[in-house]
């Protein structure tokens, strides 16, 4: 099987060190989600929708901001660093105890983070929320039980601040999706809830979904937002805004090159969403072409390495840090071989010279785990962003 080749497109420079914003051009349209505790969902009814050129209500108030985000993995961690503006304390909540996030925490240098950055190794808990008024929340995974926990109890009866969904890998189009249909829990693809923790996560999508019309809800991305999705994504009343890795980019980190061709580690066969002997074939097919660096994914099982490991064509490279952070300074001629992931679309971003080959996931090398649409999500890295604004 060959893989697909394609070089990532030049990042056109930007005009003005502001971020470029999707908004809604006409006015924002009343909720249609009952909400039966809080009446965020009502507030178009209750005064005049701020025009479409003004900030949120945070923003305009007030000349510094003071902002939480709730992180759980790597790439959430990087995308608030994105998201912080120069007049916003921001305080990283990130839970420590989350797969690969130690060792992440461990290798980040904390002369990296920006100024107005403070970092504590918690979670989300309600208890910060009720002690503190935030203006703007960051949230990492918008799926997570404990931040689900941590904003149904903090506001249960109070109204939220601005909340800004943060990249959560491709995973995140699911996120956004259930945030624009009318109703829904915020679950996982193919994860099963018991009864309260779906009532939970339902009414936290709700809480969120009654935002979007009064200019409170956000995604700040990087990832490539197809026309349909941003189109109804918009229409909610919520904002888009994005960024291509601007600080990371700053960062001395990239570290030595790998000598030979690096391959991006997937957690599809640990997540059961591809079969294990399917994933192995590929890898072969690539050594057959010579030794390869093989950097994991942090999902990935310590056995499944350690029988890879043992193949003398196969150079394992643990890193504690994020791949985005350790191949952003890869010499121009540079392959990179990957399946569809988030790494592959960030790294095409931070390296426009270098070619990103991603083969799409034939469809025998599926276990049935995942549903049509993540199978097709996954497999769309052609899909091009709308930077119609």
């Amino acid at each position: 099987m060959m893989a697909k080749k394609g070089s990532a497109k030049k990042v056109p420079k930007k005009k003005s060190n502001k971020k470029q914003t999707d908004k809604k051009k006409s006015g924002p349209k009343k909720d249609e989600v009952t909400m039966t505790i809080t009446k965020d969902s009502e507030a178009p009814t209750q005064k005049p929708a701020a025009p479409p050129a003004e900030k949120s209500a945070a923003q305009s108030k007030k000349i510094r901001l003071t902002s939480i985000a709730f992180i759980e993995s790597p790439l959430q961690f990087l995308s608030a660093l994105e998201a912080h503006e120069p007049a916003e304390d921001l305080l990283i909540r990130a839970r420590a105890n989350a797969k690969g996030m130690t060792s992440f925490l461990d290798a980040f240098d904390s002369a990296w983070l920006p100024k107005n950055i403070t970092l504590e190794r918690v979670g989300a808990k309600p208890g910060i929320l009720r002690q503190q008024s935030f203006d703007r929340i960051y949230i990492g995974d918008a799926c997570s039980g404990q931040v689900h926990k941590a904003l149904a109890l903090a506001y249960l009866e109070r109204r939220m601040p601005e909340v800004v969904i943060l990249d959560d890998g491709l995973a995140t189009y699911s996120t956004i999706e259930i945030l624009t249909a009318k109703r829904g829990p915020l679950v996982r693809p193919r994860q099963k809830l018991k009864a309260s923790r779906a009532i939970m996560a339902a009414h936290v999508a709700d809480r969120l979904r009654g935002l979007a019309p009064v200019g409170k809800l956000r995604w700040h991305t990087a990832l490539p937002v197809s026309k349909a999705m941003r189109k109804a994504f918009l229409k909610t009343g919520a904002e888009i805004t994005r960024h291509k890795f601007e600080h990371l980019q700053t960062l001395p980190t990239g570290g030595s090159h790998p000598r030979d061709n690096p391959v991006i580690g997937s957690a599809l066969v640990a997540d059961g969403l591809i079969h294990a002997d399917s994933y192995r074939a590929w890898l072969e097919e690539l050594m057959a072409n010579g030794p390869i660096t093989y950097y994991p994914h942090r999902r990935e099982t310590d056995e499944f390495l350690a029988e890879l490991g043992r193949d003398e064509r196969v150079r394992i490279k643990h890193v504690g840090l994020p791949i985005e952070l350790r191949l952003v300074n890869l010499p121009p001629d540079s392959t990179i071989r990957s399946l569809p992931s988030t790494a592959a679309i960030s790294l095409a971003t931070l390296n426009p010279d270098v070619t990103i080959a991603v083969t799409e996931i034939p469809a025998e090398w599926w276990t049935g785990a995942s549903a049509d649409s993540l199978r097709k999500s996954l497999n769309a890295q052609s899909v091009k962003a709308d930077v119609d604004s």
